[in-house]
């Protein structure tokens, strides 16, 4: 009786021991497996799901167990625990994972909620164990095995998100993620979508340069400059080329307002801009300022430091042709005056010439061929001719130098070539379209060198620049590169010899030399097609009077050719009148030599200054100067 009671007892034991599972679980997703009502020891367990069965062993404490478990792959999971009385089972569904959702909320994920600032965001992009989600400039990694995000910053917009994973940015270019360090090339818009991402999501810092332009400037510490600047030179940006960003004004700008409210920040402000970026519209009156600010805070050597760095920057910038407006005009006086003289001073002996074949206009009519002959330069000596030439050829080619120099100028200060750096895909797209002269294959060379070293060695022997053959690192092109230019910091530093303010950096075209290489493009195409180009170039006159203005160009330059084809006509002057012509004009005297060259020309500019109000000084010394030679005059010829 006794032993059938304790089996009716152990039978009830055994009814109660069980196993306590979930009905579904997610793949990737911990579970427990859990027992209770057991026996105590250590007792198998067997998990036979859809890759197989495996073997375990638990043990029972205080009455049950708990196990950690992770279902690999969706499907039904049998769980069989052996035990003295029997075996116990179980059994589970394990669902697919939970794919990444974007929700009003962020991002859900198999492990949470991962809290995103609204907006237009793009994804999830899901590769194996990460979810990409991107918006504007920023592109989100997170991992789908629990809390962890990474941040990268594209250098343009992202459009969408691909496979691999990758990225297709605006205009057309696809980047693999993370992003190889390329300069930015994205919009003042972009900058502004920017700044809200970073105030929500706080990616960790260092970050790209540009993402630092997203911020207020009052707001950058000293560490985020200098990852602001090492980062700028890390892709591919140059301090010797133009920064013509809005990012780069704005630390201008924001130095200026703290040079009083808080002048420690704005001298970091203003030594950030010396040193990564110096050139920028306006950058030489500006470090100027700055220096004098500097100086009324009782910090004279800062300022002199500050001005000579700023120094340097002058001979990286184009020759200033600020004067050559004002000496073009003087040109067209000087050559108006010239002329006139010559008409007047012979145009008694050419009425004489022509009274007899029908008088200074009928002579047109009657005897055309003839009338050629006794044109008022026929009269003039020879030097009097090629003077008038010259004066005409130097007008020509300072009208010509003034439009070139106006549309490499506009090129010069525009995108691509404001971005401070030629390794934008836009820059190297630009250069492509160039005329292939030598000089454009050096720029060409150095903006591939990164992604095709071969190709851009090739390119940079064709080259004649000093950075062109420095670039090329042999010895022989070292030594003719330091003969060119033994100021340019980068070729020194490639010969030991020392630095410039900026440090050691790979040689590269400077802001000058980018301005005479488009000259040269400039020049190049307006040979291809001199009638078409050369109406169309930026002259100081309107658009409407260009062509007519070529025109008589060509007229008088083909005058002035034949001129020198009619032998001189022989013919008194009246004594008198001639007297009177040569007093009028300045330096009549000695219009066959430099003396007379020159007064013409102070008289021109004399006259200028004077039309415009600035006084009469120069007209009055001009005609000083020539009231003067004539008194000087008799005194010679008695000598």
């Amino acid at each position: 009786m006794r032993l059938w009671i304790a089996l009716a007892f152990l039978g009830l034991g055994a009814l109660g021991q069980s196993l306590l599972l979930p009905e579904t679980a997610r793949v990737g997703e911990p579970l427990f497996l859990e027992g209770k009502d057991l026996p105590p020891g250590r007792f198998p367990l067997e998990v036979a799901g859809p890759k197989g069965t495996q073997a375990l062993e638990v043990e029972s404490q205080g009455g049950g167990f708990r196990l950690p478990f992770t279902p690999e792959a969706p499907g039904e999971y049998r769980v069989r625990l052996a035990l003295p009385s029997g075996a116990v089972e179980g059994w589970f569904t394990a669902l697919a994972p939970q794919a990444p959702e974007l929700t009003p909320e962020g991002l859900r994920l198999p492990w949470g909620l991962l809290p995103l600032p609204p907006g237009a965001w793009l994804g999830p992009l899901v590769e194996g164990e990460r979810a990409f989600v991107a918006q504007g400039l920023l592109v989100a990694e997170a991992s789908l095995k629990g809390p962890g995000v990474r941040f990268y910053f594209a250098p343009r917009r992202v459009l969408a998100l691909r496979p691999g994973p990758e990225a297709l940015l605006a205009g057309d270019l696809v980047l693999p993620i993370p992003f190889p360090p390329l300069p930015f090339e994205g919009t003042e818009e972009d900058l502004r979508g920017l700044r809200p991402l970073l105030e929500a999501l706080k990616p960790p810092k260092p970050w790209p340069y540009f993402a630092y332009w997203a911020l207020e400037p009052k707001a950058l510490s000293e560490e985020d400059l200098r990852a602001y600047g090492q980062d700028l030179l890390a892709r591919g940006h140059r301090p010797e080329l133009l920064f013509g960003q809005e990012g780069v004004r704005r630390m201008a700008e924001a130095a200026r307002a703290l040079a009083q409210e808080n002048p420690a920040q704005a001298l970091s402000l203003t030594e950030a801009l010396l040193r990564y970026t110096p050139l920028f519209p306006g950058s030489l009156a500006f470090f100027q300022e700055r220096a004098e600010a500097l100086e009324a805070q009782g910090r004279p050597a800062q300022a002199l430091a500050l001005r000579e760095r700023a120094r340097y920057l002058r001979a990286w910038l184009p020759p200033d042709l600020g004067p050559l407006p004002e000496g073009l005009y003087a040109l067209g006086l000087a050559y108006l005056f010239l002329m006139a003289y010559l008409f007047l001073y012979y145009l008694p002996a050419q009425l004489r010439d022509l009274r007899p074949i029908g008088g200074f206009l009928g002579g047109y009519l009657r005897h055309p061929l003839l009338r050629l002959r006794h044109l008022f330069l026929a009269y003039a000596s020879l030097g009097e001719r090629l003077l008038a030439l010259l004066l005409l050829l130097a007008l020509g080619a300072g009208f010509l130098l003034y439009g070139l120099d106006r549309e490499a100028r506009a090129q010069l200060t525009a995108p691509p070539l404001d971005q401070g750096s030629l390794r934008t895909q836009a820059a190297l797209d630009w250069l492509r379209k160039q005329p292939p002269l030598p000089e454009v294959k050096a720029l060409l060379g150095y903006a591939l060198l990164p992604q095709a070293p071969r190709e851009a060695r090739k390119l940079l022997a064709e080259g004649a620049f000093p950075f062109a053959r420095a670039l090329l690192g042999e010895e022989g092109s070292l030594a003719r590169a330091y003969a060119e230019a033994p100021l340019e910091g980068p070729i020194r530093t490639a010969l030991g010899l020392g630095q410039d303010p900026w440090g050691e950096r790979e040689p590269g075209p400077s802001l000058r030399t980018l301005y005479l290489i488009l000259l040269k493009v400039e020049w190049a195409r307006l040979l291809e097609d001199p009638l078409r180009r050369a109406p169309r170039l930026a002259l100081p006159v309107a658009p409407g009077a260009r062509p007519w203005g070529l025109v008589l160009f060509l007229l008088l330059l083909a005058y002035h050719l034949l001129a020198f084809l009619l032998p001189r006509r022989r013919g008194q002057v009246a004594p008198a009148w001639a007297l009177l012509v040569r007093l009028l004009v300045p330096g009549s005297l000695g219009f066959s030599g430099g003396l007379g060259l020159a007064l013409l020309l102070l008289f021109a500019f004399g006259l200028l200054q004077t039309l415009r109000g600035e006084g009469a000084g120069l007209l009055l010394l001009a005609y000083g100067l020539h009231f003067l030679l004539f008194a000087l005059g008799p005194l010679r010829r008695r000598a």
